[in-house]
């Protein structure tokens, strides 16, 4: 906005909508002077007046550029905004069910410091000054677990501590700023504490690692705090002669260890010699401290009044998992414990996250979750190389009988399903029944290949995510892939920063810049037709290993040399040849092309595959025949067609693809916990 005005906010100082409007203009950073008047608050900027709450936060909140209080990226902001509507809906005038409203705020900040992001923005603002205005009319006795902790953050941010102990209501004039919690003493229930993981009751409550070192502080806030912890051991080391014990501590809730230092005089100490090392597990039960060392804020000391109890030591000669680093092959080969290296231990964490996105991107746009079958008699690719479902070897060599045969034929109407079934490559065409009917539905599970292939690009079994879009075109496709992957993306750097830090640090150099160009502008799009014309122009100087030509099925070269060399950024690609694209696939006006697209990635090349559906009956007989199938065997498929066809598409991502994208993992057997490919199937 570049230089303002002077800006003056008058209101009455007992008033909600006052303390949040002072709250945010000290959050960002905006010198704003407050007249105490009778009235609704209202904004003097220059010669304009604005009033009412959201218009007054959004615009302290853009005044200056270089602020992060309406969020890091375009994601956030976006979602500021909404918490922000939320927040002045349900909160500033609460409703009577204003149980129902926190069980909501709760459920949003299970696992989260702020409502929006890692840093505290105009949403924390929107929601928290009322329920603090709230707490002091003593409207709310009781609040869950994280909205505790999280309205407990708030009121420690320099902003609220600041407003509220200068505009306080004069009935309590004091600024309300909690203390630091006392120590706990000896005697006090470690399950009182609101960290404690509410299923842990076998220990006798836990605190998760990352709730005290993925705090905004490094944990500082709980400095004095009784604290039990349990996970599986780093390191560990002794010191003074074997009076101390450094142990670095992993629950596999965040890739961060926490440094616990036992004493000598803490009750289980004597049953550690020779029992603890690399991959014992343990409880650890002391006292929050500052850490002397470098790089951690705090560390656990378990003295006198503390515990240590040894679950599961470790002979050290026999335990694969050593201190060294390992390769990712040998890690394959002990996939049952490999989820305790810092590497896969990140995968799993970003995995999950990209799962949970997966659904929360969807159910916000209105997409119903299908489950669509595994086992299945149509071959969605047309490509055949399907995994085959059958009964009848077993029961002919539990016979001792040869296989059922006609006409040298196996004889199917003696197998289970009475026909040839298949494990499925895709949910597509079964996710398609729905969307004619539902409108925008989408399936999420695993699908199998049968390719010998042993590439780092390809599994055996792998993960698919399909939606499908009724009364849409091969732009909406292209548009919500986009959408998509964007947000996916932005949730990871959210809520898994750490995990992302360690793939920087350890994977790809790099790897946070690449994911910030995804999300900063939108992605480039062009024909086949015109890219092939571009790879054509540039193949002298990329030198290919496979010639360019029109109607050839590009290489992960030629998508990676795109989207990195020419485009530097995702590209979308649409109205590919007709012949190297599957039969449901719409055909084009030229009858040479098909509304399919492909986004393609820097450092991935394809990572989303999509298309328009063909709805006209005849020309999908067509196309099914031309790809040698028959046009019987998807009878319940052309039936969409016969009664009510509608114009739709869908796009289907790999979702380990979407996995390597976001880490920079190379190989496709690390980002599944138990790979399948061929002459593998362990575990």
């Amino acid at each position: 906005m570049g230089k303002i005005p002077a800006l003056t906010l008058s209101g009455n100082s007992d008033d909600v909508r006052t303390k949040m409007v002072l709250v945010a203009a000290k959050a960002a950073g905006v010198d704003l002077k407050f007249e105490a008047k009778a009235g609704v608050p209202s904004i003097q900027y220059g010669m304009k007046t604005i009033k009412y709450t959201g218009a007054m936060l959004r615009f302290v909140g853009k005044c200056l550029e270089d602020t992060e209080v309406y969020g890091n990226t375009f994601f956030e902001s976006a979602e500021v905004d909404m918490w922000l509507d939320w927040s002045l809906m349900e909160l500033e005038d609460p409703p009577a069910d204003l149980e129902r409203v926190l069980k909501v705020l709760e459920k949003h900040l299970d696992q989260r410091t702020f409502v929006v992001g890692q840093r505290f923005t105009l949403a924390d603002v929107a929601a928290s000054i009322p329920l603090i205005h709230l707490e002091q009319q003593g409207k709310v006795t009781a609040l869950g677990t994280a909205t505790k902790r999280w309205l407990n953050t708030c009121k420690e941010a320099d902003p609220v501590k600041n407003i509220l102990g200068s505009h306080s209501p004069p009935k309590t004039a004091q600024p309300v700023v909690p203390s630091r919690p006392a120590a706990a003493s000896a005697t006090t229930s470690i399950a009182s504490t609101p960290l404690i993981d509410p299923y842990s009751s076998s220990v006798r409550g836990r605190t998760e690692i990352k709730k005290i070192l993925a705090a905004e502080d490094g944990g500082k806030g709980l400095i004095g705090q009784k604290i039990s912890v349990c996970g599986w051991v780093k390191t560990v080391r002794e010191a003074e002669k074997g009076k101390l014990c450094f142990v670095q501590l992993n629950d596999g809730s965040v890739p961060l260890d926490i440094q616990v230092v036992i004493h000598s005089e803490a009750k289980g100490f004597d049953t550690l010699k020779g029992k603890v090392g690399t991959g014992a597990s343990m409880k650890c039960i002391g006292q929050i401290v500052e850490s002397p060392g470098r790089g951690q804020a705090v560390e656990l000391s378990v003295k006198d009044s503390g515990e240590v109890i040894l679950f599961g030591g470790v002979d050290a000669k026999d335990y694969p998992l050593s201190k060294k680093g390992h390769s990712h092959e040998f890690l394959r080969s002990i996939a049952h414990l490999r989820p305790r290296s810092n590497l896969i231990g990140c995968v799993a964490r970003v995995r999950a996250a990209l799962a949970q996105a997966t659904h929360e991107f969807f159910r916000s746009n209105g997409f119903l979750y299908v489950h669509t079958p595994l086992i299945t008699a149509a071959d969605c690719e047309g490509a055949g190389e399907m995994f085959q479902v059958t009964t009848m070897m077993a029961e002919a060599e539990k016979d001792g009988k040869p296989l059922p045969m006609v006409n040298g034929k196996f004889d199917y109407s003696k197998d289970f399903f009475q026909k040839p079934a298949f494990l499925t490559v895709s949910g597509q065409l079964s996710v398609e029944n729905y969307c004619c009917s539902l409108s925008k539905v989408y399936t999420f599970g695993p699908t199998f290949r049968a390719e010998n292939s042993h590439t780092s690009r390809h599994l055996a079994e792998f993960w698919m995510i399909e939606p499908e879009l009724a009364f849409a075109d091969i732009f909406d496709d292209m548009n919500i892939a986009e959408d998509y992957l964007k947000y996916c993306v932005s949730y990871a750097m959210t809520h898994n920063r750490a995990d992302l830090d360690f793939f920087e640090d350890k994977i790809e150099k790099g790897l946070i810049k690449r994911l910030e160009n995804l999300l900063a502008e939108p992605f480039a799009r062009l024909t086949y037709t015109e890219a092939i014309d571009i790879l054509i122009k540039e193949s002298p100087k990329a030198g290919f290993g496979v010639p360019v030509e029109w109607g050839m099925d590009l290489g992960s070269e030629h998508e990676r040399y795109l989207a990195e060399k020419v485009y530097k950024k995702p590209v979308i690609l649409y109205n590919y040849p007709k012949d190297i694209k599957a039969f449901y696939m719409r055909l084009n006006e030229d009858n040479r092309t098909v509304a399919a697209m492909d986004v393609l990635a820097p450092a991935i090349g394809e990572v989303i595959g999509g298309s328009q559906r063909e709805e006209r009956l005849d020309v999908l007989d067509r196309r099914i025949t031309e790809m040698g199938l028959e046009p019987k065997d998807y009878w319940w498929y052309r039936d969409l067609r016969r009664f009510g066809s509608v114009p739709h598409s869908g796009f289907g991502l790999g979702f380990e693809r979407l996995i390597m994208l976001t880490t920079g993992v190379e190989n496709i057997r690390d980002v599944i916990p138990y790979p399948r490919y061929p002459g593998h199937a362990e575990f």
